[in-house]
């Protein structure tokens, strides 16, 4: 029934049906579908019939869709659910602009005024707020940027810079609509809980307080659990927020610091309220910064209840592929960890959280970080290779990780979403 469906919008798109709301053509199911939001997308760049085209192969529904000259098209009846915004399709009438991102889709008068006529007439008829201030709510008008960050759902690859449809094209929707645009940092609840995206331009001290670690703490006698072959000192401690213990060490997240010095790194760790169990350093020590192993820290969401969580020092993949001590004491503690806690030497299957995984292969799961974006995830999949290779165990390509297609996860596997 729903290739049909998607069979019939799309020829009624392509034939057009002009200003009016509402495609000339009964509804095929019953009327149970009660939007509270709109989302605005673009059409990544491409043009309509590939727009049409890439949606029919990726299974993506939207309601609206307007050409760069104005021309407005309707693949989909307003009474029935879309599929384009996690989180917000059960809710959500979506329209897409075909284009990019502000400067591409701003630079077409014509399809402004399409879409700000098209979107008020949908908000006077459903009763829809004519603002983007709290998408926690799943009412207003929102871009799909925003409802990313919330719910999830970017594409692979996805840049913060060329996000569709660009704030700046919805700061001019929504006040030609005579609509409430708000920044990033006023969205309602955007510094809590709960975000995809981490944002970290508020008070962080939400996360807790400074109580365990480096002049605030006695660290345990014997120092070091013998899981593996670290050091441990007064002045390389961390101070951190007290979370507990882990419930069971299952397996290893690697992380690289982006910066030149351990100190920078522990000073960051500390200000933000995050941090590792151990540091790997430049010169090829391996520091133990928290007091015990299996206490529970803040590295990489989704993972933090079951992983040892490890930074190695450096700016990017690039400098810590060049450092071969480093790396070679990298491959020396996972190597002790994995017999230790009997931890898989694969990558293959972070959903078990058993196995040797990158931060970015948990923020491709799970997201909960301020940071992203690009095509590599820290510390880079080349050094992730070296090290799980290096350590005797099998390497997964990301085309190879289980359930990687399923759906569920934060950043899709696809390279185009409308």
């Amino acid at each position: 029934m729903r290739r049909a469906i998607l069979g019939l919008a799309l020829l009624i798109a392509s034939c057009g049906t002009g200003p009016a709301l509402e495609p000339s053509r009964p509804s095929p199911t019953p009327a149970n579908f009660r939007p509270t939001a709109i989302v605005i997308h673009s059409t990544s760049g491409l043009d309509r019939p590939s727009a049409l085209a890439a949606m029919k192969r990726t299974g993506a529904r939207i309601h609206v869709l307007i050409d760069a000259d104005g021309t407005v098209y309707r693949p989909l009846s307003t009474d029935l659910e879309g599929r384009a915004a996690r989180g917000m399709d059960d809710v959500a009438l979506h329209v897409a602009v075909v284009g990019g991102s502000d400067a591409q889709a701003l630079t077409g008068p014509r399809l402004l005024e399409s879409a700000a006529r098209i979107v008020g007439e949908l908000a006077d008829r459903f009763g829809i707020r004519r603002s983007n201030a709290d998408v926690i709510s799943r009412r207003g008008i929102f871009s799909h940027m925003q409802t990313k960050f919330r719910f999830g759902g970017l594409r692979r690859n996805e840049t913060k810079d060329a996000m569709e449809p660009g704030e700046d094209f919805m700061k001019a929707l929504l006040k030609r609509i005579g609509g409430e645009f708000r920044e990033e940092k006023d969205w309602v609840g955007r510094a809590t809980d709960g975000w995809i995206c981490v944002w970290e331009g508020g008070d962080l001290g939400v996360r807790g307080e400074l109580t365990k670690g480096r002049g605030l703490t006695v660290p345990p006698s014997p120092p070091l659990a013998p899981l593996a072959p670290l050091e441990q000192e007064e002045t390389r401690r961390m101070r951190y927020v007290d979370r507990g213990k882990m419930e069971e060490i299952r397996g290893i997240v690697l992380h690289f610091t982006a910066t030149k010095t351990f100190k920078q790194a522990i000073e960051t760790f500390e200000r933000r309220r995050l941090g590792p169990s151990i540091v790997v350093d430049t010169d090829g020590h391996a520091w133990q910064v928290v007091d015990r192993l299996e206490d529970r820290v803040a590295a990489a969401g989704g993972t933090n209840d079951h992983c040892v969580q490890i930074e190695i020092v450096g700016e990017n993949e690039e400098a810590l592929l060049e450092n071969g001590s480093q790396l070679g004491k990298v491959v020396e503690v996972v190597k002790s960890l994995c017999a230790a806690c009997s931890i898989p030497k694969t990558n293959r299957d972070i959903e078990s959280l058993r196995g040797i995984f990158s931060h970015g292969q948990a923020k491709k799961r799970w997201g909960r970080s301020a940071w992203m974006w690009g095509g590599e995830f820290d510390p880079g999949e080349h050094f992730m290779k070296r090290v799980i290779e290096g350590a005797g165990g099998t390497y997964a390509e990301e085309k190879d990780w289980a359930g990687r297609r399923s759906g569920a996860w934060v950043i899709e596997f696809e390279d185009w979403l409308p």
